[in-house]
């Protein structure tokens, strides 16, 4: 019996939690901890916003994208419990983890705006890192995360009034086909293998998102569309990608749709052959799966900088190149297309960041050990 148990509280948001939940199960498999599964159908309401010159509370507010846990020492039976924050915003907090949790990990981490938190808070959260989409092929209990996403889901949504049964089926549907979604994600061992480039290629698929009436996410389409007319037309012979077919993109963009595949599986196996990717931010400048998963692969990696602040950061000229206007893009590839050396040290160190940082299995470690140490003191 190992001497830690962990406790996973089904979440209600499966998608971005499967990173820490992989983790959770690898280390399991591997003789660290024991882990155990608990429905949880908690609202888990409320959130607070830092703004310019207040902290605003909204009550009611659901905040899905975080999930909760509970560390045991099975010798003391001291126990803490943890939240991990994989929320976009990163001006935005859980009420829920800041009243009940001992420590929150939160993905998009801008200390600025964790500053400007109450002290007692400050010191409980705590960056998290990258993170992306992934599944162990030693999960169990499948079926009652499934229950705990609809159960909870559909609490959150109950309210007894004229429309309560159109937004208990709109519920069902979505949170199904979230689960659908969430299917396809790829194993952890897909990732912990990479291989050298087949050929020089500039790799840049990326999508656009199901509504464009918000303005970040507007800037953000307008923002990848440039990235990819200008690789196209830079680098007509090494340039590999474009967005994702998709309603929007098909009606907007349709002069910049991907030339490769887009499942899951296809997707990994063209990003594998890659030999330099284009990274650009995600929403509200979190950081995209796109950089966990080109660090996996040893990728010579161009990025657009990432604001959000990692527990270790990433080099310029070590790990990555960061480019700040065109311009800079172009010689940033141009550089790597002509220095096989620059090329090999850029690959060879992105992949071990990827080893030692950001696995899944690292990562979650990582954050166990710093809880450990207040635990058993």
């Amino acid at each position: 019996m190992p001497k830690y148990t962990v406790i996973i509280y089904t979440p209600q948001e499966l998608n971005h939690s499967s990173f820490i939940q992989t983790g959770l199960f690898e280390l399991e498999k591997l003789g660290y901890i024991n882990v155990k599964i608990k429905l949880d159908t908690n609202k888990s309401l409320g959130r607070f916003v830092v703004e310019e010159n207040n902290i605003k509370e909204e009550l009611n507010q659901a905040f899905p994208k975080v999930s909760y846990y509970k560390l045991i020492n099975n010798e003391t039976k001291r126990a803490l419990i943890f939240a991990t924050d994989l929320y976009d915003f990163s001006n935005e907090f859980s009420l829920a983890a800041k009243n009940n949790c001992d420590y929150v990990f939160k993905r998009n981490f801008e200390s600025s705006f964790v500053n400007k938190l109450p002290k007692k808070y400050q010191e409980k959260i705590a960056p998290l890192g990258l993170t992306f989409g992934v599944h162990s092929e030693f999960k169990r209990k499948g079926w009652l995360f499934f229950i705990g996403l609809l159960l909870s889901n559909l609490k959150v949504n109950y309210k007894f009034d004229r429309t309560l049964f159109k937004r208990i089926s709109n519920t069902l549907k979505r949170q199904i086909k979230h689960w659908d979604f969430v299917q396809t994600s790829r194993k952890i061992s897909r990732f912990s293998s990479s291989q050298k480039a087949t050929k020089k290629t500039v790799f840049f698929q990326t999508r656009c998102f199901l509504y464009d009436t918000d303005e970040d996410v507007v800037n953000i389409h307008e923002q990848r569309y440039h990235i990819i007319k200008l690789l196209k037309k830079t680098f007509p012979s090494y340039f590999l990608g474009g967005f994702i077919a998709s309603r929007i993109a098909t009606k907007k963009y349709s002069d910049a749709l991907s030339n490769v595949p887009s499942a899951p599986e296809l997707y990994l196996d063209t990003l594998k052959n890659a030999k330099i990717v284009i990274y650009t931010r995600g929403l509200v400048n979190s950081p995209a799966w796109k950089m966990a998963e080109y660090l996996s692969q040893g990728k010579v990696i161009i990025a657009e900088r990432l604001t959000a602040e990692l527990p270790v950061p990433l080099v310029h000229g070590k790990e990555v190149l960061f480019f700040d206007s065109d311009e800079e893009l172009i010689a940033n590839i141009k550089m790597v297309l002509d220095d096989n050396d620059l090329c090999d040290r850029l690959s060879k160190n992105a992949k071990t960041y990827f080893d030692e940082n950001v696995h899944p299995v690292k990562n979650v470690k990582r954050i166990l050990d710093l809880m450990i140490t207040k635990l058993d003191n």
